[in-house]
């Protein structure tokens, strides 16, 4: 098979006879769910494939759903149509963004962001989504772009200076769309906002391997601002400062939506190196810290999320070298102590959530 045949497999969508409804039963309630669908060309299509070009996928969505990722509407069709993955990034990103009321975008890879950035004053959106971008430039190469503003002319600019996949937001200025036209391959999509209060939505499910089901509840942070984050326990001798709360806060929402282990160090607005899914977490820390310095960012006066506990001192000892000011962390390791005593001999706060996030996906 040539190279040729190959790159044609991922561009072609795969033929599927799932139904076009679903009712899922969990107790007394049932949820019921319509398969989505685009007419495109005078012709109903749905997802191009599932996560691979050999695996057939549909998407559903709940039939009482108003908005989100289900109710995409494809300003600009391209690539024989999105993926399951093209699907799940924007879902991801959608999570992230949805928790800022400023404008916010995020760069998002293999379900975990590459960069996230929120509006400073003075910013406009095309700066907003630049830093995002040039938080990870080299891991943004094919990424998927999420949105929680309407997107206009100057970013849709920013954005086909590099190669992105899908765009994903609220809506697009008529000059922003012409400029999108350009780029043969890229796949722009409209969301409707949806109001978490008012989804209906099931738990999790995730299926093991031998078709067992694990049904927990939907996984959402409790700590939704700074007044409340500013109410966490503090265990060493100094306080953050405002903005270091602001900061904490920003950090802790993109942790919490990142696949485990997850460390997100931020500083003024931006993600200045994310860490994800490493088996322990001084590794997690280490990984990051390389990267940023890879990409030539400075971790001074930066602050650290984690979403689980810190469980050494090596923990601490990394990000004092960089000169990190602040940790959020849920606490809890037998080495709260220790870790406490040397943020405080380093100068760091810390924040307690008492909170995990994990997330496995």
């Amino acid at each position: 098979m040539s190279g040729q045949e190959i790159r044609r497999i991922y561009r072609t969508a795969r033929e599927e006879d799932l139904p076009l409804s679903l009712k899922l039963t969990i107790g007394d309630k049932v949820f019921e769910y319509s398969k989505v669908q685009w007419k495109v060309d005078g012709r109903m299509r749905g997802l191009r494939y599932g996560t691979n070009p050999h695996q057939k996928g549909a998407l559903y969505r709940p039939k009482s759903s108003k908005g989100g990722i289900g109710n995409v509407d494809w300003v600009k069709w391209g690539k024989d149509g999105p993926s399951a993955t093209n699907i799940e990034d924007g879902s991801h990103g959608l999570r992230i963004t949805s928790y800022f009321k400023e404008p916010t975008v995020a760069v998002m890879k293999h379900l975990n962001p590459s960069g996230v950035a929120v509006s400073r004053e003075g910013d406009g959106l095309s700066q907003v989504y630049a830093r995002a971008r040039d938080s990870d430039n080299r891991a943004a190469f094919g990424s998927v772009v999420v949105f929680n503003n309407p997107v206009d002319r100057k970013t849709a600019e920013e954005i086909v200076k590099t190669f992105v996949e899908v765009v994903y937001a609220p809506g697009y200025g008529s000059e922003a769309l012409s400029v999108f036209e350009s780029k043969r391959d890229i796949r722009v999509g409209e969301v409707p906002a949806q109001r978490r209060e008012d989804a209906t939505v099931p738990p999790d499910v995730v299926v093991l391997d031998d078709g067992s089901l694990i049904i927990e509840d939907q996984y959402r942070t409790s700590i939704l601002s700074q007044a409340k984050m500013k109410q966490l326990p503090v265990p060493t001798k100094k306080n953050p400062s405002d903005m270091e709360y602001v900061d904490l806060l920003h950090a802790w929402w993109v942790a919490c939506e990142v696949r485990s282990n997850a460390v997100v160090f931020w500083k003024n607005g931006t993600s200045l190196a994310i860490g994800t899914g490493q088996q322990d977490r001084i590794g997690a820390i280490e990984n990051s810290i390389d990267k940023a310095h890879k990409l030539g960012h400075s971790l001074e006066g930066s602050v650290l999320a984690s979403d689980g506990f810190l469980p050494k001192l090596d923990n601490v000892d990394a990000l004092a070298k960089e000169k990190v000011s602040a940790i959020v962390q849920p606490g809890g390791s037998v080495e709260d102590q220790s870790i406490v005593k040397a943020c405080d001999e380093h100068g760091i706060k810390m924040v307690l959530t008492g909170e995990r996030s994990f997330r496995h996906f």
